[in-house]
């Protein structure tokens, strides 16, 4: 029998090394990668299988966040339960997220378009990274607020 004092927690070795990102989070951080990746001339070749990786990862992260969202348990589907007047709302978040995937699947299908990657083309796909990035922290940000909104209203009374 081990008793501890309440000072040591014994690390549980199957969770100890386990880091839980939200899919949403990656895929912008991924997106924030891609954007940033430096360019020479000499090497276009691994800048864009870079590029392409990176934008591959955050489609996959994106999906899996959809995924996430639109299973029955998630907490927008419980938020949408509890408080019904969120209902709107959460419907304009589903559709921006099938917004977003397409987005991200048109800067996918634009990265892999055989061709000279020059200067400028990367210039154009990096800007793209950057302004999709920046509307998955909108979405993100959005989200955040709209289940604080359900769960403030329901423990705290006014928000």
């Amino acid at each position: 029998m081990s008793v501890f004092s309440g000072t040591y927690a014994p690390a549980r070795p199957e969770v100890s090394n386990l880091v839980v990102r939200d899919a949403i989070s990656t895929a912008r951080d991924q997106l924030r990668q891609a954007s940033q990746l430096p360019f020479h001339g000499s090497t276009h070749d691994s800048w864009c299988s870079l590029f392409i990786g990176h934008i591959t990862d955050a489609r996959a992260n994106l999906r899996r966040h959809i995924w996430l969202v639109r299973l029955e348990d998630s907490p927008l589907n419980q938020a949408e339960r509890a408080e019904p007047r969120l209902c709107p709302q959460s419907a304009v978040q589903r559709q921006e997220q099938d917004d977003l995937a397409e987005a991200l699947d048109g800067l996918a299908g634009a990265a892999m378009v055989a061709g000279p990657i020059d200067i400028w083309r990367m210039i154009e796909l990096g800007e793209q990274a950057i302004l999709l990035e920046l509307a998955l922290a909108r979405h993100q940000t959005r989200l955040s607020q709209l289940l604080f909104e359900a769960t403030q209203q329901d423990v705290g009374g006014e928000g």
